[in-house]
């Protein structure tokens, strides 16, 4: 069993109500110390590069057996953390996760060059490029059907009359970061194991937003990517990190 660093179910009220919507977003909170350079930014540019084809390329080489799997009806939300900005919103809560200790906060010219750069690796790998869809009265998968009014024996509306009938999923991925960050190290991936990484290693947030007849679920994933003997940057594993549904 892997360790679930943080885990919530229908915590808020819009879990029980809506899918998430992408638009909506809670007030910034940033914690980078300086501004980019631009040699720091044209760095970062070309790093993400990297690191988000390897995620492209990892996701599309999955199958059904093991994360990640092979998703259909897939979109990638170009945006870094699926925010205007390209900067988290609400940290993970993980030790060392926030992108700007391994790069100065880049400049809105920068982010729309690196988004436009993963448009175009998107594009070449023929996968859809998009944000997440909102749907009213489509509530979390563990989000439980309402009581009949007091004294009444109607039933409620189902809080999920509103889920498309066919799944969906969204991707997001935000910036990379250098290394293994001190809150992932030793943690337990999907398989059980203990992990602790050296060498050419780059840690990226992955989110997974799932909507389908049985309602949303929201998981987020620390990738852990190791450079390769032939010099390209591939899935060495994952850690869970958070559930909301």
């Amino acid at each position: 069993m892997f360790v679930l660093l943080a885990i919530a179910n229908c915590l808020a009220i819009s879990a029980c109500h809506s899918s998430p919507d992408p638009e909506t977003a809670p007030t910034p909170v940033y914690t980078g110390e300086h501004k980019s350079t631009p040699a720091e930014e044209l760095t970062l540019i070309r790093a993400d590069s990297e690191v988000f084809a390897a995620v492209v390329r990892a996701q599309l080489n999955g199958n059904s057996d093991e994360y990640p799997y092979r998703l259909g009806k897939l979109r990638y939300d170009s945006r870094p953390y699926g925010t205007r900005s390209g900067y988290p919103e609400q940290f993970a809560g993980v030790q060392g996760i926030d992108p700007t200790l391994t790069f100065g906060r880049a400049d809105k010219e920068a982010i729309d060059e690196l988004r436009d750069r993963r448009k175009a690796i998107l594009k070449a790998a023929g996968v859809p490029e998009g944000v997440s869809k909102t749907y009213a009265q489509c509530a979390g998968v563990r989000a439980p059907q309402p009581p009949p009014a007091r004294g009444s024996k109607t039933r409620r509306p189902d809080v999920r009359a509103g889920c498309p009938k066919t799944p969906e999923y969204y991707l997001t991925v935000g910036l990379p970061v250098r290394g293994q960050p001190p809150g992932l190290r030793n943690a337990r991936d999907l398989k059980g194991n203990r992990v602790s990484m050296r060498g050419d290693v780059w840690t990226v947030l992955v989110e997974e937003l799932s909507i389908g007849p049985k309602g949303w679920s929201r998981a987020q994933y620390g990738w852990l990517l190791r450079r390769n003997g032939s010099g390209d940057l591939e899935l060495e594993t994952a850690v869970l990190i958070g559930v909301v549904e």
